[in-house]
């Protein structure tokens, strides 16, 4: 069984987490950063898509990858992730995010959390959190974000599982 994990990522938490996914996935894997480069997908028989969201988007590299693959995405298995904030019950989340198509053929679509780097943020972002954390009743409300680990087994379990014969 061989995987890909594709992935985008602004800060490095995306990558952080397809790194951990290899921990807990079978067979020969490998992971790729999208960026403009061409994926030979037919040398895989898994693809995990993994990809951060900021502001409501996800990378436009995951979109086009997406978009570009779909055809070899439906007869593949595939599983999708996304680093952020949102939970998995936030309804209609995913859809804005990935064709419905796409999230009824993957075998798994979840969040897995996330981190707050706010050494590597750019500077509208640091100071965007900085004056929102001044703000009263904020800190109450905030919680800074982690990793969910058994979210990601999760992917891994949906990818290790085989058919049903």
């Amino acid at each position: 069984m061989k995987t890909i994990i594709v992935y985008g990522t602004k800060y490095g938490c995306t990558k952080k987490c397809a790194e951990i996914l290899t921990g807990y996935l079978e067979g020969d894997i490998d992971i790729v950063r999208i960026k403009n480069e061409k994926i030979d997908l037919e040398k895989y028989d898994n693809v995990i898509i993994g990809g951060s969201v900021y502001m409501g988007k996800i990378q436009k590299e995951i979109m086009r990858f997406c978009k570009k693959y779909k055809g070899k995405l439906m007869n593949k298995k595939v599983g999708i992730f996304i680093s952020c904030y949102t939970s998995n019950d936030e309804e209609g989340f995913m859809e804005s995010l990935f064709s419905k198509e796409l999230l009824e053929h993957a075998c798994i679509v979840t969040t897995v959390g996330g981190e707050m780097d706010y050494d590597k943020m750019n500077f509208v972002y640091r100071k965007m959190f900085q004056s929102l954390k001044k703000i009263d009743g904020f800190n109450e409300e905030f919680k800074e974000p982690e990793l969910r680990i058994l979210d990601i087994k999760k992917v891994a379990k949906a990818i290790n599982k085989r058919a049903s014969k």
